[in-house]
């Protein structure tokens, strides 16, 4: 052994107190896995499993693929991805999908499932109110007033009565008839 060694093992030295800390730091820090999920990860994951869920209780067979985007001037939002309307591409902007807890998630998801549903049924006039009613049939209204109220604040708007967005409160309705005002 080397003489500094023997001097930093040696009691009252007051070098092997660090000695291991730095050791365990190092210890602590290296990941245990590859690729460790993140929170970013986990959102989006859970996202997916939420969709796949609505996609059975409103009944939609179209596919849904999900994109994080920087920046969008809607934050979430749905557009078909071919003419026949079977594949659905759902972006949603990271800033805000990072801010959500899981019941404003399922909000955010059951309001782009509901223009899914809109876009898959004709003749229906697509229309925010219309998407928000659809979500209600398997979502609570109460996260969707959270997720209007985390939107606005996001976006630093004032928003509208809840009412006028997301229509009169309704009783448990089926998933195949829409409900509130279709205009």
């Amino acid at each position: 052994m080397g003489w500094w060694v023997r001097a930093a093992v040696k009691p009252g030295s007051g070098l092997l107190e660090p000695a291991l800390s730095l050791v365990f730091i190092f210890l602590v820090a290296v990941p245990v896995a590859p690729d460790p999920p993140n929170v970013l990860n986990l959102q989006v994951a859970l996202a997916r499993e939420m969709v796949s869920h609505l996609r059975g209780e409103l009944s939609i067979r179209s596919e849904v693929d999900i994109v994080l985007v920087k920046y969008h001037p809607l934050v979430f939002f749905v557009e078909p991805e071919d003419p026949r309307k079977e594949r659905f591409r759902l972006s949603m902007e990271v800033g805000f999908l990072l801010r959500l807890d899981d019941d404003e998630l399922l909000a955010a998801m059951a309001h782009e499932m509901g223009h899914i549903w809109i876009f898959t049924h004709f003749p229906f006039l697509h229309t925010e109110t219309l998407a928000n009613v659809i979500g209600q049939r398997v979502v609570p209204r109460r996260n969707f007033e959270r997720i209007y109220t985390k939107l606005w604040a996001y976006e630093r708007t004032a928003g509208v009565p809840m009412d006028e967005l997301l229509g009169p409160v309704q009783d448990h309705v089926s998933a195949d008839a829409p409900t509130g005002d279709l205009n």
